[in-house]
This record gives C-alpha cells, sequence and structure tokens, in this order.
C-alpha cells in the first residue's frame, strides 16, 4: 500500500471501463489522481467515490486547447503532475474492404494523435516536477492476427513505435516513456453467447486457461507508475495470458 504516496496521475479515459479500474487501483495505492475524460456524468461519479485525492477535468483529447487546460488545471489544482497514462482509445470491428476514411481517420484521431498530443501537453509538466513517467496502452493485437480490426491495430502499432521513438528523446530529462499491451478483458456483467463464445476461443490460445480481469492489468499500472519502474524506458509489456510470445 502507499506505493505511489505524493504522485500526482493523470488518466486520460479514465471515467469508465479499465480506465476507471485503473483509477480505483492508484488512488488505493495514495496517489493523487485526475481523471481526464469526455464523460462528465461518469467522471464526476468516480471522483466522488472518493474522499480526496481525485477530480474529474472534462477533457476532448484531440482537441490541443482542451488538453492543455485540463493539464493547467490539474497542476494547478495538485501542485504539479508527476505521471500521464494514455488511455483514451476506441476499438470499432469492421471488415477491412468496409472501412471508409472517415473510419480510419476517427481511429487515428482518437487512439494515436491523442497519445502524442497528450505527451506533448505534459511534457512541460514533468520537466517542472524534475523527471516523470508516461504509460501508453497498446494492445497485444500488434503481435497477434485478428479479424475486422485492421484500423485499430494499425493506431496501436503506432502508439507502440511513438513510445520507444519519444523513450529515446525524453529520458535524458528524467522521463520514462513505456507501454502496458493488454490482450481480450472479461465484459462485466452477463455474457451474450457470442461473447462467450469468443472467451473460450481466446482462452484457448492463451497459455494461462482463464479470463483476463482488471486486476491483472492494474498492478502493471501501478508498477510502470512507481520507483520500481525507474530504470526502465521504451518498453512494452504484454499482458495477455501468453498469447503474444514475443
Amino acid at each position: 500500500m502507499n506505493r505511489l504516496e505524493n504522485k500526482r496521475i493523470i488518466v486520460t479515459g479514465g471515467a469508465n471501463g479499465l480506465g476507471a479500474e485503473y483509477v480505483r487501483a492508484l488512488h488505493a495505492e495514495g496517489a493523487t489522481v485526475a481523471i481526464a475524460d469526455r464523460d462528465a456524468q461518469a467522471g464526476s461519479a468516480l471522483a466522488a467515490e472518493f474522499a480526496q485525492r481525485c477530480i474529474f477535468v472534462e477533457t476532448d483529447v484531440s482537441d490541443m486547447q482542451s488538453v492543455q487546460r485540463s493539464f493547467a488545471r490539474a497542476a494547478q489544482t495538485f501542485g504539479g503532475l508527476d505521471v500521464l497514462i494514455n488511455n483514451v482509445g476506441i476499438y470499432p470491428h469492421k471488415a477491412f474492404e468496409q472501412i471508409e476514411l472517415d473510419d480510419w481517420h476517427k481511429v487515428m484521431q482518437t487512439n494515436l494523435d491523442s497519445v502524442f498530443i497528450c505527451t506533448k501537453l505534459v511534457v512541460p509538466h514533468l520537466k517542472l516536477a524534475g523527471g516523470g513517467k508516461i504509460i501508453n496502452i497498446a494492445t497485444n493485437l500488434v503481435w497477434v492476427l485478428a479479424p475486422d480490426m485492421a484500423h485499430y491495430i494499425a493506431s496501436k502499432a503506432g502508439v507502440v513505435g511513438f513510445t520507444r521513438g519519444v523513450a529515446r528523446e525524453l529520458g535524458a530529462l528524467g522521463i520514462t516513456v513505456n507501454a502496458l499491451a493488454p490482450g481480450a478483458n472479461m465484459p462485466s456483467g452477463e455474457l451474450e453467447p457470442w461473447q462467450l463464445d469468443r472467451m473460450r476461443e481466446i482462452i484457448g490460445y492463451q497459455v494461462i486457461k482463464r479470463p483476463q480481469f482488471a486486476c491483472d492489468l492494474t498492478g502493471v499500472i501501478v508498477f510502470l507508475c512507481s520507483s520500481d519502474s525507474d530504470f526502465m524506458s521504451g518498453q512494452v509489456i504484454c499482458v495477455d495470458g501468453g498469447i503474444a510470445v514475443r
């Protein structure tokens, strides 16, 4: 407990899903967390779960002015920033021949452009703090063949390349940049028959024969935010039950 005491962290897309689980895990370890998301209702409700050390900042990560305002507000509230988690992402399913240019641009803008924008705008804050950490969320599908997701996979391959490229440049500033590449997380609630079939298929490919849950990822997120990962940068940690063995 309290491995992240005094850490000031921004989580983009932190209002729902895995992002919300990251926020809860970080807060439980003593971090002060800003939830940067467009979903004001869910983001405010999540922040309200905690008595202190958590705020919601309404943010459109595809808009530089929106991100700049949100990061400035979080830094002013917390007295600075130490960590950025680039978690925002969409993963539409569409056969390649049905993907239109607008579909392609939307996925790239959300999944890849946002990582560039948020990273660019957080660096001045991290420099003021004397260094910091940036964690990008990728996917194991960069290495595993999957149908109907070419635009999603391309965007996340870009995240991996960006992670490696920018890590080389920011290391001298005391800023580490790493990525987490999850597999398929078990959906919450009651599953449709097709979802159950899909999860069974995925588990069949895994070395570890059980579903992936949020708790399988939150420990890695905490590690990457903590001082335990201070001497690693430019790395991609794949957590998927052993499908993408690289």
